[in-house]
């Protein structure tokens, strides 16, 4: 149930509003119900009938009787007495019947019927109870909303708009004490200047809006609201007439001026230490940022500091693994005279260590390699070797047994290769590449045919030099070949000789080039 006069919501049993005290459309009153009120309607309405009906028949009796006097009767110059003995049956009678109608009503009543009421029952209702009295908060209140609308009424009259806000009224509303409600609460002010309405609301004593206990006053309401609080706002404004005045003046406010001029010095202390307390803070601030950046530079440089160190010390490592694999790719002085065993050879069995003329050799049958070496990259190679069968063959930067270089020198009498010839193989995982695909020469890389005869009872110096991917080979102080192969870039020295060769091999010398 809603309030028709402030507006506020009600609960459903209440008769009266606990806002504004009005009485509320629809209430009874609670000494009497809807059922008794049409008991004691319905007895009223029959005792009023069967009295107007025994009034209407006296009425009547009353006419018979005039009638008879007017018609002339013939013995009218008699005695009336017996129009008068007519007349006295009929009132007895009427009393009789009344006081009958009053016995049953009064037997009625003791038997616990209800009596009809003596008057309507519109005088029996209650009147509504008086406007319960206004506390101080709610006429603190009161008061000071009714300033605040005066105020804007005079800026609307004046400025032909309604105020932004309520510090547009003049420098009062500026201190929040002045626009509090009676409980402490600030007096609020929400407007809408493109319709030209607003709203004051105080949140009422429970401290919290759109409840029950609002006092809200709407634009469109002011005047009603004006009206039916000005007994408040009378009373509020006769006790407090300065402060009415100060919130109903339109711009400078005629409070003291010392007053202002201490809330100005305050509000500009108060600037003035926010501004140093902002200024402390930001000195932090850039002291902080400024000792963060000093550490990450020196962090930063703690870095490329040790980036340094480390780049040198893996410098350091690359130059000395560099070194070391220069070292172990350098070729070591060799010199073997093949005198006593086969220390420095990874040689099959069927080597074997023979004199010829007096001067210790190598008899080659099978596929050997010198121990050290696996990382010579550039190295010279001199030996004395004679054909015994077919070919003499050497092997050089083998990885294992299995990739190498491999040549052979063919004599007069081969006939597995061409005679007289360097026939040179490349050896890779078990197979001969860059095969030339020819009869005299199976799987052979290239075949460089030689102008001397190479006898199988003669000796032959044989000097190869191997550096990056060119070979060179030397005959007895004649260069026979040149070759280029980027196959292999390092690798040992070896002798070989298939089933059906043989050779023999005196004076090895290996030296590594420059």
């Amino acid at each position: 149930m809603r309030c028709f006069q402030c507006g506020s919501e009600q609960a459903a049993g209440n008769a009266f509003c606990t806002k504004c005290g009005a009485r509320l459309d629809g209430a009874t009153v609670p000494e009497l119900t809807p059922s008794d009120t049409d008991d004691k309607l319905a007895i009223s309405t029959s005792a009023k009938e069967e009295e107007e009906t025994i009034l209407r028949e006296l009425k009547e009796a009353l006419k018979g009787v005039d009638s008879d006097k007017v018609q002339g009767d013939p013995q009218s110059d008699r005695p009336s007495s017996a129009p008068s003995k007519k007349l006295l049956v009929v009132s007895v009678v009427a009393i009789l019947v009344l006081a009958g109608i009053i016995g049953f009503e009064l037997t009625g009543r003791k038997e616990g019927k209800p009596s009809p009421p003596p008057a309507p029952i519109e005088t029996v209702i209650a009147p509504p109870e008086p406007t319960p009295v206004a506390t101080e908060a709610t006429r603190t209140t009161v008061g000071r909303i009714a300033a605040i609308l005066e105020a804007v009424e005079q800026y609307r009259k004046t400025r032909k708009a309604l105020p932004p806000t309520l510090a547009s009224l003049n420098r009062t509303y500026v201190d929040p004490a002045e626009t509090q409600d009676g409980w402490g609460q600030g007096i609020l002010y929400f407007v809408d200047v493109a319709n030209k309405t607003f709203v004051i609301r105080s949140a009422g004593p429970d401290g919290t809006r759109e409840t029950g206990d609002d006092i809200a006053v709407y634009s469109d309401q002011s005047e009603t609201w004006l009206k039916d609080k000005e007994a408040l706002i009378n009373e509020w404004r006769t006790a407090n007439a300065e402060a009415h005045a100060q919130l109903v003046a339109l711009g400078s406010s005629p409070a003291d001026p010392k007053k202002f001029e201490a809330a100005r010095k305050l509000e500009e202390e108060k600037k003035k230490q926010e501004a140093e307390a902002t200024a402390g803070v930001l000195k932090q601030e850039q002291e902080r940022k400024r000792l963060e950046s000093a550490r990450l530079e020196e962090e930063k440089r703690k870095q490329a500091e040790a980036k340094r160190e480390d780049e040198l010390r893996q410098a350091r490592l690359r130059e000395e693994a560099l070194r070391q694999q220069q070292a172990a790719r350098r070729a070591e002085p060799v010199h073997e005279t093949f005198i006593g065993p086969l220390d420095q050879w990874d040689a099959p069995g069927t080597w074997e260590i023979v004199k010829d003329k007096d001067v210790s050799a190598l008899r080659v049958q099978g596929l050997g390699f010198l121990k050290k070496g696996q990382q010579w990259d550039n190295y010279k190679v001199e030996f004395e070797v004679r054909v015994n069968k077919e070919s003499a063959g050497w092997v050089l930067r083998a990885q294992n047994s299995s990739n190498f270089y491999l040549f052979k020198l063919g004599s007069e009498k081969a006939r597995a290769i061409p005679k007289n010839s360097l026939v040179k193989y490349i050896r890779l995982d078990t197979q001969y590449l860059n095969s030339l695909k020819r009869e005299d020469a199976p799987g052979a890389a290239g075949v460089t045919p030689l102008s001397m005869k190479v006898r199988n009872k003669d000796y032959y110096k044989v000097t190869v030099t191997v550096r990056g991917s060119t070979i060179n080979h030397y005959i007895d102080g004649i260069q026979v070949d040149a070759w280029n192969d980027e196959t292999f870039s390092h690798g040992r020295f070896g002798f070989n000789a298939s089933a059906i060769e043989q050779a023999t091999i005196r004076n090895l010398v290996v030296e590594p080039l420059r």
